[in-house]
């Protein structure tokens, strides 16, 4: 619109003139809520692996996924090694640390590094920014926005998480000298494999979920986070070291490290190797489910987070 300026011709009217800029509304099929969070779970599994923004952004979570699979690796090399010089290279591969069992801890502080780093920039920068009124307004609330960003974080996780396990048994199918009996001899473990690394991504994702949401100080929350499983093992191996009856048993529930640690020596049927769970004498069930409760607080405490949020 443009009117006439202050200086006009005396005794003329002001006005204006309206332009056609071509400004058309939008006709097309609205998605809704469902395509509002599907978005979001995609940009939050992006975001976690630094697509589509900087080489800086990649550096973290791409090296940490690249040291997860290097003991599957070397385990295929092993099995290569086996295939070369026989019944010398069997028994080596018979005392070979490098198995489904022990893949867990192995990379469990990579896990737990993951989600420092990443847990606050989905959970984090939103708030710091301001920008969550805007996702509010729209199709979304608050509970939706909570579940769709560790939704996202579990996925990236389970890349990660699945990534070792799906390596080392692709590798030892191959290298079995038929690979429909290597399949089947491998088959037993893919059930226990699953199920633990559905354990760690729920259980080390809300945990990551829920700290991360309670503020927005990138700083603050990536320390939080090791906090909750470094500080929370340490105290657990004191405790235990101190008493080994009731107490001690409560105290191995305490830490989520040791808690997934027996839920993998459990699921695999194996003898742990952790100090706190052979000593604590807890019923190695019992593990498997500390992680529900683990997860159910967790999100419990996401969701509230969220939904008393001022924004």
């Amino acid at each position: 619109m443009s009117t006439y300026p202050s200086g006009g011709p005396a005794g003329e009217v002001r006005g204006g003139s309206i332009y056609d800029l071509g400004y058309r509304g939008y006709e097309g099929r609205r998605l809704g809520r469902r395509g509002a969070l599907t978005a979001l779970v995609a940009h939050s599994l992006r975001t976690a692996y630094g697509l589509g923004r900087s080489a800086r952004s990649k550096v973290v979570p791409v090296g940490i996924t690249v040291l997860a699979v290097l003991p599957s690796t070397l385990a295929l090399g092993v099995l290569m090694l086996v295939n070369a010089v026989g019944a010398p290279g069997e028994a080596f591969e018979a005392i070979s640390p490098i198995r489904y069992a022990t893949l867990f801890p192995m990379i469990a502080s990579l896990v737990f590094l993951f989600c420092a780093a990443q847990a606050p920039e989905l959970f984090g920068r939103d708030q710091q920014t301001g920008v969550l009124p805007l996702y509010f307004s729209r199709a979304i609330g608050p509970l939706d926005y909570a579940l769709a960003r560790v939704l996202g974080l579990y996925l990236s996780l389970a890349v990660l998480v699945a990534a070792p396990y799906l390596l080392l048994l692709i590798g030892r199918v191959l290298v079995a000298a038929d690979l429909f009996v290597g399949l089947q001899e491998e088959l037993p473990s893919l059930l226990p494999a699953a199920a633990m690394g559905l354990l760690v991504v729920l259980t080390v994702g809300s945990i990551s979920a829920a700290v991360a949401s309670l503020t927005p100080r990138r700083a603050y929350s990536t320390a939080a986070i090791i906090g909750v499983f470094l500080i929370t093992n340490v105290g657990a191996t004191m405790l235990v070291s101190f008493d080994t009856g009731v107490f001690g048993q409560v105290a191995a529930l305490l830490s989520p490290s040791d808690v997934l640690d027996g839920a993998n020596s459990y699921l695999f049927d194996i003898r742990p190797t952790n100090v706190i769970v052979a000593n604590a004498g807890n019923e190695r069930f019992t593990y498997v489910l500390t992680t529900a409760v683990w997860i159910g607080g967790a999100l419990a405490v996401l969701l509230y987070r969220y939904r008393t949020l001022r924004v």
